[in-house]
């Protein structure tokens, strides 16, 4: 779909938002969604900006190339109590150790058994020299 040229949704009676997926479409030559229910911001890439402003007509969009701005979006800032309660960049930390420890443990339990394991070890060896071939 990424070499979509033409893509004509008009007069369909569609509602929601445009997925912001459309902006990968880099050969569209043809787009249109007017008059649908379609709500929000026009996703952004050269190739929709470059379109006509009549193929947005009889939605509630906004952006280029249309000539209404969309409004800017708050973002919620953390401050306070809420940092301390996700910590740094909200990093769960918990999980993060886990991952870790789960690994290590996991490397471990193989590299002792070979180590041990002097057949084992052989095995494994002779496995790495068929792949490799050296």
């Amino acid at each position: 779909m990424k070499a979509l040229e033409s893509f004509d949704l008009s007069l369909n009676k569609l509602s929601g938002e445009l997925p912001m997926s459309l902006s990968k479409l880099n050969f569209i030559s043809i787009f249109n969604v007017s008059y649908n229910n379609f709500k929000g911001r026009v996703p952004t890439s050269t190739q929709i900006q470059s379109l006509d402003e009549s193929n947005f007509f009889g939605n509630n969009l906004c952006g280029a190339p249309l000539t209404s701005d969309c409004v800017p979006v708050d973002v919620p800032v953390i401050v306070g109590d809420q940092e301390k309660e996700y910590g740094s960049h909200g990093a769960d930390w918990g999980l993060i150790i886990s991952i870790v420890l789960g690994f290590i443990t996991g490397f471990w339990i193989v590299v002792a058994s070979l180590i041990v394991n002097k057949s084992w070890r052989i095995v494994y060896f002779r496995l790495w020299g068929k792949w490799i071939k050296v």
